[in-house]
């Protein structure tokens, strides 16, 4: 197997980091939406259509970042970065498995959230961003990545 450069493996990293920004961006006007009616205690006002739109927003996420695990597995990186990648992939999988459980949440037959579930997501997905970013900025900062 020919190794793999470092340049390489850091625009793969980007190419990642990229797609997440976008499922972020794309995700985050529903969730602030949502979350204007929870904190309010305001949910009964927010409508069935738009309750469903939200989930739906959810759910298209929940794909695109197990799609973006998929693709950052594949990603080839060098050596003496294998573990700090093997180490992303679990934090990120952990934080994708954390979106699914605010999915989870929604109840869309009784337009309602579990709000544990929801605050607990919250709190997970808060936590294990902190460690994906702390380990893409130690993967940055490796040998062959400083420029």
């Amino acid at each position: 197997m020919k190794p793999v450069k470092p340049q390489q493996f850091a625009l793969g990293l980007q190419d990642f980091l990229k797609k997440i920004d976008q499922i972020n961006t794309k995700v985050s006007p529903s969730y602030s939406e949502l979350k204007k009616f929870l904190d309010s205690d305001q949910l009964p006002d927010l409508s069935d259509s738009k309750f469903k739109n939200i989930a739906a927003e959810f759910m298209d996420a929940n794909e695109q970042y197990q799609q973006a695990v998929g693709n950052l597995k594949g990603l080839s990186a060098p050596v003496h970065l294998i573990g700090l990648k093997m180490n992303l992939v679990a934090y990120f999988q952990d934080y994708v498995n954390a979106t699914k459980d605010m999915t989870n949440s929604l109840n869309l037959d009784k337009k309602s959230v579990d709000l544990a579930k929801f605050s607990q997501s919250e709190k997970d997905q808060d936590d294990l961003m902190h460690k994906v970013n702390r380990n893409v900025n130690r993967i940055l900062m490796s040998r062959g990545l400083q420029g």
